[in-house]
């Protein structure tokens, strides 16, 4: 079996009305490190008539930090993306986050679509490789 363990650097996808957008789909240690830096367990007493009291974990997820963490790993670059000044929008995290969180679904809608046809690529990929294994 042969693995490719060259780092993803993602895809380009031309956005529609202009610019484009690099994307990789996130690997699994991608995201179980995301869901370990963004969830915390509490421990808590359950106390119950007539029933000796125990000890349960409550996990509290920080979904702010999660949202932005998912799109700082799977939004890598755009080119020519610009704000109603036609100023030049910077690729960084928080302006990661203000576009996906616009009121208009168009740039949160197409990364959806282009990520899931990267993973679905991936997975094809995958499946190819274990039967020419």
């Amino acid at each position: 079996m042969i693995f490719d363990l060259t780092e993803n650097i993602g895809v380009w996808f031309d956005f529609p009305g202009g610019g484009r957008v690099q994307l990789k789909a996130p690997t699994t240690s991608d995201i179980l490190r995301i869901e370990k830096e963004t969830t915390e367990n509490k421990p808590f007493l359950l106390q119950e008539e007539a029933k000796p009291p125990r000890v349960l974990n409550h996990e509290i997820v920080d979904v702010d930090k999660r949202s932005r963490l998912f799109n700082d790993c799977t939004i890598l670059a755009w080119e020519d993306f610009f704000d109603a000044d036609k100023k030049p929008i910077p690729c960084t995290s928080e302006m990661k986050t203000v576009l996906m969180r616009l009121k208009d679904p168009t740039f949160r809608d197409f990364v959806s679509e282009k990520l899931k046809v990267l993973g679905e690529a991936e997975k094809a990929k995958a499946e190819e490789e274990v039967k020419n294994s």
